[in-house]
């Protein structure tokens, strides 16, 4: 079940599982006047979730979507499509927006009610996220697997610059075929093409919540695609953000077709996992929709797939990037509202990914800040220290938007008269933050080293300035002297009271001669300063 509208009148479109079968789409809807002149409460408008997911602040840069474009596939499609969209965009205060339909297997032969409601939803939403994004709208002529199939190669071979593609729509893995030429191998090529052009697919995971460990829906299943489940989300009178639980109709599990990929590792089973990312989807607190000239109030995952192809355009813009298959990148990513109360009557939401809100609801303007292109700065530092030769290596992923870092550096000691490594390991750093410097943004940090007759130290900087980044190494005496994990102010009472001593004097303290010179002056107090407040790994 991929739409849901308020109860009252009921029409569900038959299934059928044969090979040019159609996928289910259910659609259960009330036709009554709706205001959105209600800050926070539902139907949600879109000025409601530009601030509870926090888009703000990208529409305030003048991200909203320029340049870019989203495919959106529905079956069916909804005649009045450009009608509904005017009046939804003057209803909710939006700029028009260039709409393209395409048949790529001919027009349907009749209406579907629950399509079109649909297809108004896809579209309305898609554009009230990136308002100035340009949407191609790719209507197959009925629900067959076929016809569907036909919709997505038309996407793979025809539309290479999108920057994603919406579908809300899914079967079961085990309802599919599997032979013939509407497979779930044969689609799984068709995203493999995709996502070499760059443009990410995004897929409702459902909606008919979970009553066991192994019944998930393709496309969603599909480790090419981003699959998003359903909350309820609770906003107060000013569309603040208040709180959000897993939805009961969130579709989640493990797929009994795909294997384990790489960006999951660590999370569910051993297979793949749905959801990877949720939005709203609870239809008591769903979002406003115009089809056929009548108000509905919509809930549904459906809701979610094209509203996170929105945002990954606005990503797109924002980083001049396209992203492709963008899992990897947002499993890396903290950027989010984690989702930890609630079921979908099987699967409970927990702290951390979990399975009916996968890492949760996006952060919208943090997390584009987090898909920047990243600067790769290397550290290469060879120096002989202590009667040690010490190389530091490694590389460093510097965020120039978001101004944090990942990489991994190690350092080895080798004894130089024995030859014998007396040292070495390989330090993970994820997320470290780099502080603002007015003019760039810096941070300093140390590597321990255990050696003898002194501890030492790798010390780090990282420095961002506007586009460049650099970090630079150099080796000293283990400059967080009682090695409390800070450099601080004891550390700064052992350099003062040896301030100006040297070998053989009285108040000498070999710890605080942080060069190794043989004295203490200003060269070791300037080593300090530098590192002051550091963090020490070890």
């Amino acid at each position: 079940m991929l739409l849901i509208l308020l109860p009252i009148l009921s029409a569900t479109t038959a299934v059928d599982n044969s090979q040019s079968g159609g996928l289910e789409a259910h659609a259960d809807s009330i036709y009554r006047q709706l205001s959105t002149t209600n800050p926070g409460g539902p139907p949600f408008a879109p000025s409601d979730l530009w601030k509870a997911y926090n888009f703000l602040p990208l529409y305030s840069r003048g991200i909203k979507g320029n340049g870019t474009a989203i495919a959106i596939i529905d079956a069916f499609g909804n005649p009045s499509i450009l009608s509904d969209l005017a009046s939804f965009d003057s209803l909710t205060g939006l700029p028009s927006v260039t709409l393209n339909q395409y048949f790529p297997l001919g027009l349907p032969k009749f209406r579907n009610t629950g399509w079109a409601v649909e297809t108004s939803l896809d579209v309305e939403w898609a554009h009230a996220i990136a308002p100035a994004a340009r949407i191609d709208l790719l209507i197959a002529p009925d629900s067959k697997l076929g016809s569907l199939f036909g919709a997505i190669s038309f996407v793979a071979s025809s539309l290479p610059n999108e920057a994603a593609v919406s579908m809300s729509f899914g079967l079961s893995e085990s309802s599919y075929p599997t032979t013939g030429s509407f497979t779930i191998s044969a689609t799984h090529q068709l995203f493999a093409t995709i996502v070499s052009h760059g443009t990410t697919p995004v897929a409702s995971s459902g909606d008919s919540g979970a009553s066991s460990c192994c019944n998930i829906q393709y496309p969603s299943s599909d480790p090419f695609v981003l699959a998003v489940g359903g909350t309820s989300l609770t906003l107060n009178s000013t569309a603040s953000y208040v709180a959000e639980s897993a939805w009961t109709g969130s579709t989640a599990g493990a797929s009994i077709v795909f294997s384990k990929p790489i960006y999951q590792q660590g999370v569910g089973d051993s297979m793949r996992d749905t959801v990877d990312v949720s939005y709203d989807a609870d239809p008591n607190s769903g979002v406003l929709v115009v089809e056929g000239g009548s108000l509905f109030q919509v809930g549904g995952t459906s809701a979610g797939a094209p509203q996170w192809a929105a945002l990954i355009a606005l990503a797109n813009q924002a980083n001049g990037e396209k992203y492709g298959s963008v899992s990897g990148r947002l499993y890396m990513i903290p950027n989010y509202h984690d989702v930890t109360t609630g079921s979908d009557g099987f699967l409970s939401a927990t702290k951390g990914w979990d399975y009916p809100t996968g890492l949760g609801t996006p952060n919208a303007d943090a997390l584009t800040n987090a898909l920047a292109p990243n600067i790769l700065v290397s550290i290469n530092n060879d120096v002989l220290f202590q009667g040690l030769q010490i190389a530091t290596t490694g590389s460093l992923s510097v965020n120039p938007v978001g101004h944090n870092f990942t990489g991994t550096i190690t350092v080895t000691a080798t004894n130089t008269t024995t030859g014998i490594i007396v040292f070495s390991k390989a330090y993970s750093l994820l997320n470290l933050s780099l502080m603002n410097q007015s003019s760039s943004f810096r941070t300093a940090f140390l590597l321990n080293i255990v050696a003898l007759p002194y501890p030492l130290s790798s010390d780090i900087t990282v420095t961002l300035t506007g586009t460049k980044a650099s970090a630079t190494a150099q080796v000293t005496r283990q400059i967080d002297i009682d090695a409390n994990g800070t450099v601080d102010i004891s550390d700064a009472s052992v350099v003062g009271n040896a301030w100006n001593t040297s070998i053989g004097s009285p108040n000498y303290n070999p710890r605080a001669d942080l060069n190794g010179s043989g004295k203490v002056d200003i060269i070791d107090v300037s080593i300090f300063g530098a590192y002051w407040r550091s963090v020490n790994f070890s």
